[in-house]
């Protein structure tokens, strides 16, 4: 990932793998395009068709190469993990593979525990108060003017794995274009709800993941979300503007 360098007078430069900060008077601006890529992508990899689920690793792969590494991950066990996973989506028995025991570890539509493998939704890990939780993403969507993704055969809940990391792709989106208040949301939003039960799914899901890539996405989500609250406890609302490269 490469930083957006802003002219003037550098107070002080702090530099990170996933993202370069840059402070200029007291203002910071931060690169984007890589962290809405990875969230993208691992979005895709919960709920794209088989098709998209190559170019999606791909995505993730791509993205993440600059993350900062830390001690208690394996950066070789990642790396071999995320070649293994683009060479099984590669073809099509691979693909379907994938989307067979996907299927079988969240459900299409809402997880059973005596069916499936395990729960994709926030309220299974931080919450009881699963009506609650509903209300405050369909409220907080509703503001940000996000849809949820549409998928081939179920509706995901709001507060699916696969809607939340594409609702954080949103809102880097909206700060990539020159939405500036998107910023103070996606950091909201992460310390609310991706950056604790993240990490727990994650785990979860590398016990029980069998597939290459379904193993990869634990892998790259547990180094992902550790990158990202280093970026977000970095980057104050207040002080920071994100801008992306092509501006």
């Amino acid at each position: 990932m490469y930083p957006y360098v802003a002219e003037g007078r550098r107070e002080s430069v702090q530099r990170m793998n996933c993202v370069a900060i840059e402070q200029t008077n007291a203002e910071c601006v931060c690169h984007v395009g890589d962290r809405s890529s990875a969230y993208g992508g691992l979005s895709a990899m919960l709920l794209a068709r088989p098709e998209l689920l190559r170019d999606a690793a791909t995505r993730v792969v791509l993205a993440t190469s600059g993350c900062r590494s830390f001690d208690y991950l394996d950066e070789e066990q990642i790396r071999e993990a995320g070649i293994h996973a683009i060479e099984a989506l590669a073809e099509r028995d691979g693909t379907e593979s994938y989307a067979e025991e996907r299927a079988w570890l969240f459900g299409e539509g809402e997880f059973d525990p005596f069916l499936n493998g395990m729960s994709p939704a926030e309220s299974t890990y931080l919450t009881s108060d699963c009506e609650g939780l509903r209300e405050t993403l369909e409220a907080t969507y509703s503001m940000a003017g996000y849809r949820l993704p549409t998928c081939e055969h179920f509706e995901p809940c709001h507060g699916h794995m696969g809607v939340e990391l594409d609702f954080m792709r949103h809102c880097l989106e909206q700060v990539a274009w020159g939405e500036d208040g998107y910023a103070a949301l996606a950091r909201s939003f992460f310390d609310d709800h991706l950056r604790d039960w993240g990490v727990l799914f994650a785990v979860v899901l590398r016990d029980k993941a069998q597939h290459p890539a379904l193993l990869y996405f634990s892998y790259a989500l547990d180094k992902f979300i550790a990158c990202e609250s280093v970026v977000f406890r970095h980057s104050m609302p207040g002080l920071c503007t994100q801008r992306s490269l092509t501006e």
